[in-house]
């Protein structure tokens, strides 16, 4: 079997404004701990669907398929600090998780009629953005960030390439219960001038 070149998953791609500033809240460390990884590509994988030799010509079509009968609500996620991991760098959350968890539950029931089913979920989700690779032991840094993404993304991942190729996006419903302006993802104006 030949190894897969290709990797598609469902999730959710960072603003490049967002993505700036969280790559600026990484520690300094020695040697070149986050080689290959581009800001513009930070997100958060929320299922592999599909991995393959050759592109997939309908793979798009089928989960566009799967997600004609509505969305679930967006999901709050909450972040909270920036840990070094075996293989790199990562933003992890704290608190609960249940909201995002119950998306994911959601979008898995609306794909499973279609023949998808996540893949390397055994474990469950464990909600987290990967900001760069190594192995590089550092203190955890604090980032209190409270994050609703508005759109779920399909991606088309060149494994080993860096290269992420959006297929399509999806706008999610508002979450049920209201978000208050202080709970909002906008940056600061001069945080956002900045990044």
């Amino acid at each position: 079997m030949m190894s897969p070149m290709f990797r598609y998953f469902l999730g959710f791609q960072l603003a490049v404004d967002r993505a700036g500033w969280l790559a600026r809240q990484l520690p300094p460390v020695s040697g070149d701990l986050f080689a290959g990884l581009k800001p513009q590509n930070y997100h958060l994988t929320l299922c592999t669907i599909d991995e393959t030799s050759v592109s997939h010509p309908f793979l798009r079509q089928r989960v566009a398929s799967a997600f004609e009968g509505g969305l679930p609500a967006a999901a709050s996620i909450p972040f909270g600090r920036i840990v070094s991991r075996d293989a790199g760098a990562e933003l992890v959350t704290v608190g609960s998780t249940a909201a995002i968890r119950q998306l994911y539950d959601d979008l898995v029931a609306r794909l499973a009629p279609y023949g998808i089913a996540p893949w390397y979920r055994q474990s469950g989700l464990r909600p987290h953005i990967t900001l760069g690779y190594g192995k590089h032991a550092f203190d955890p840094v604090p980032v209190a960030w409270n994050w609703t993404p508005r759109e779920l993304v399909l991606i088309e991942s060149h494994i080993g390439h860096s290269r992420h190729r959006v297929l399509q996006r999806w706008q999610l419903p508002a979450p049920a219960q209201g978000v208050f302006d202080f709970m909002d993802d906008a940056l600061p104006p001069p945080l956002r001038y900045a990044a």
